[in-house]
Parts: C-alpha cells; structure tokens; sequence
C-alpha cells in the first residue's frame, strides 16, 4: 500500500523547477540560433542583391557601351581606310547632350557620330547627382530597323539615322557647273520630289574645285541641275569634278530619302540612340537614401526632341567611374593625323596605314577629364580630339546593401580606376564591379593585318 501511494504522487517541485530550468535553457538555444539562422540569412540575402545589382549594372553598361558608335552600314569618313581625300569629318568639338535639336548643324551632327562616348554631359541637368560620381554618354543607332520585326514602330517626328549604299546617289562626276550651279553625274537618280535635295551639303572632293562644299537650295530635275549656297570660290566644277552629297548618311526627322545599293529601295532607316548613365542620391523618392543608377534617353516627348527625365534603372550603386582607352598612335608609331589622307607603309599593298590609328588603346586609360577636344589647330588629333580616338573602356561601380547591417562599421577604401572612395555612411556592406569593354564598332573599322 505505501509503495503504491508513493509511486502516484508524481514530481516533487525540486524537480519540476530544473525541468523547467533545463526547457528554458533549451528554448533559448534554440531561440538563439533561430535568430542566428535568421540573421545570417538577412546577410545573405542582402548579399546576393548586392551582388545581383552590381553585375547588372556592369551588364546593363557594357551592352550600350559595345553598341557605341553602330550607324548600321554607315563608317565616318575618317575612320574609312577606303577614302583617298582627306576627311572632312572629324570631329572638331565634344557635342553637348542637352543642345535643342532645333540647334544641331551639320558640324553639331557630325561630331554626334564621330564621338559615339564621352563622359562630359555639357549643359545637361542632372538632379541629385551622387557626388564624387562620373557620367557616361552612349550614343549609336538602333541596332534594328525601325517598324520591323519587334523594334519600336516608324514614329513620325521621332530622330532617325539612314545611310546610303547606292554609289551614284552618295557620288558622282559633275557634267559642269557655274558659280552658284552644280550639274550632277548623267546617271544620278532622279527624286520623286525636287526638294528632296534642297537642304543637303554637297561636297567637291577630287577634280577642278576640290575640298569646297555648299548647300543644296534648289534642283531642277531635268537638267540635273543644283543651286547651292555659298557660291564656289576657288574653281567653278567642270566635267573633271567629283562630287559627294553630305557625308553619307541623313540624321534627322525627315529627309529619309537615300537608297539601298539598288538605288530603288529605300535604306534602312534606324532610330537615334543617345543616353546618358550616372548615380543620383535617392532611388524612388528624394531623401531616401538609397544611390541608384539612372538613364536618361533621347527621345519625343511633348512634340519636343529632347533628352527625358532620368528613369532608376538599379538600386545601391553608389559609385561610378570610367576610364577610357585612346587609340592615338598607329603601328608604326606615328601619330594618327586626320587633316591628311590615309598613307600606307606600302602604298601598292594597302594593307597598313601609318597615320591612322590601329584598334587598341595605347598607354594608361584616362578619366572623362583626358576625353578631350579642344579645338587646337595644330594638325594632330590626338592633340584636338581625343574623344574620337576611344576604342576601349573600363567600368567600375561601387554597388551597396540597400540595408544597413546591425554593429557592422565599414573601414575599408574602395579603388575604382584612378579614384579611392571612403564611403561616408559606413554602415552598409559594399563591393567594387568592374570590367573592361572594347568598343567594338570605332575598334574593329581600325584593325588591320
């Protein structure tokens, strides 16, 4: 009987005490290590994002960057190892991003696509600009045909690029001319609308009359006959006269009228692309502080042609730097020169230039501050416009957690090209992208065997 009773009465309260004791000590373990887990997740996720953000936006900038300077089938005069005049198209000035379209003339335009990168942003407006951060313009034609297949639509008022392969619509031999006239090639196409000429620069480049150039006002389609303004003022053209319309190409709204190599089909024609990266200091509303990449793109809005207001593009970037590679010197180590035909090492094989550059950068890479062009007229590019000499470019950014993580102090400096940033707000993990990118379209019309 007592052995029973004593079998029943259950736990005595010393022991119920340290079995609570020891439940307790083994939820907080596990309480401590849930939190742990927890934390360390928090960190990794925010780890990966910060990884995921910074290789886009390395990505998202060395895709616009390779397209730089793409005009479909178009090459710039200078850059064409084919042409045998000096060219009259290098470019002079870095072009301002933000000028009025109603401004743009043909020297505006064709520094626009000699100069397809550059890292000054002119008169642009760039609110909220991260400071200590650079800027990157992007320019090239849309690397599809405007309305077909999936590419934005044929939009009227929209800016577009079109360049000719029919030979005698880009060139021709004159049949003679006056002061004021120009009598074009007997098989020059003739337009369905005379004043489709009528605004065009034509160029006398070989023969009697050589190295002037005017402007279309008028042309009489039977007799072929063009009334250009200035009049010639060193030789009237003769029937010994090569003539060239423009440069090859139309950039514009309008006037889209070259043609194919057939010289009955009209060229493709290929929207202008122009855009323009840098950091500002909040991502959705102003104050929050989160450093995002932005990108403002040339386009129509509001009936006006015109950079758009910046749109986020990738949070926690909070540094951005370029540096950029100038091809300035040719194979045979002389300085690349413009104001001269192209000269070969062996004028009958063709093969190598020697004062044309050669594809790859020399010397160390330079920030936007070395990206000149001056305007200097001592003969030698490199010396007037370094802009249009970069073949190469390398892209560092500064990407952070977009949370700050709880006791962590960040003492570290961060090295982006030539330039150590020491983040102010050392709460937040960061890590430095970068990766060096060949402009493939100024790069490859340069190399040679």
């Amino acid at each position: 009987m007592n052995a029973s009773v004593r079998r029943a009465r259950g736990l005595s309260l010393v022991e119920l005490m340290i079995a609570i004791a020891m439940g307790m000590v083994v939820v907080g373990a596990l309480l401590a290590l849930y939190l742990n887990v927890t934390r360390t997740n928090n960190e990794m996720a925010k780890m990966n994002r910060q990884i995921e953000n910074g290789r886009f936006a390395i990505q998202l900038l060395r895709s616009d960057v390779e397209h730089a300077g793409f005009w479909g089938v178009y090459v710039p005069e200078f850059d064409d190892l084919t042409t045998v005049a000096a060219p009259l198209d290098a470019p002079t000035a870095l072009p301002d991003p933000c000028l009025a379209h109603g401004s743009w003339d043909a020297d505006y335009i064709s520094n626009l696509i000699g100069i397809p990168v550059q890292g000054d942003a002119g008169t642009c407006a760039l609110p909220n600009r991260q400071a200590d951060t650079d800027v990157l313009v992007v320019r090239h034609a849309m690397n599809c045909v405007a309305g077909v297949g999936s590419c934005e639509v044929d939009t009227p008022g929209k800016l577009y690029f079109q360049s000719s392969l029919c030979e005698e619509e880009i060139s021709g031999l004159a049949q003679g001319g006056s002061a004021n006239t120009i009598i074009l090639d007997k098989d020059a196409p003739s337009p369905t609308d005379p004043e489709d000429y009528v605004g065009m620069l034509i160029r006398i480049v070989d023969g009697k009359g050589a190295g002037q150039s005017a402007t279309v006002t008028g042309y009489d389609v039977g007799t072929k006959t063009a009334t250009v303004t200035p009049s010639w003022t060193v030789a009237e053209p003769d029937n010994s006269s090569v003539y060239r319309f423009g440069l090859g190409y139309v950039l514009g709204t309008g006037g889209h009228v070259l043609n194919k190599r057939d010289c009955g089909t009209r060229a493709d024609k290929r929207k202008f692309v122009s855009n323009i990266y840098y950091v500002r200091d909040y991502a959705t509303t102003p104050g929050d502080g989160i450093p995002t990449l932005v990108r403002s793109t040339f386009d129509l809005a509001g009936g006006a042609l015109a950079q758009q207001a910046a749109e986020p593009l990738i949070e926690g970037i909070e540094g951005f730097r370029v540096m950029y590679g100038i091809d300035s010197v040719a194979k045979g180590g002389v300085t690349v020169n413009y104001t001269q035909p192209v000269t070969w090492v062996n004028p009958y094989h063709k093969v190598t230039p020697t004062n044309r550059g050669d594809g790859v950068p020399e010397g160390d890479y330079v920030n936007a501050s070395g990206v000149v062009c001056n305007g200097a007229t001592n003969g030698t590019l490199p010396d007037r416009c370094t802009a249009s000499n970069v073949v190469a470019a390398q892209i560092f950014v500064l990407a952070r957690s977009l949370e700050s993580t709880p006791g962590y102090t960040d003492t570290k400096t961060y090295q982006l090209g030539d330039l150590e940033m020491t983040p102010l707000d050392k709460r937040f993990k960061r890590h430095v992208f970068a990766t060096t990118v060949r402009l493939v379209n100024p790069a490859g019309r340069r190399d040679t065997p």
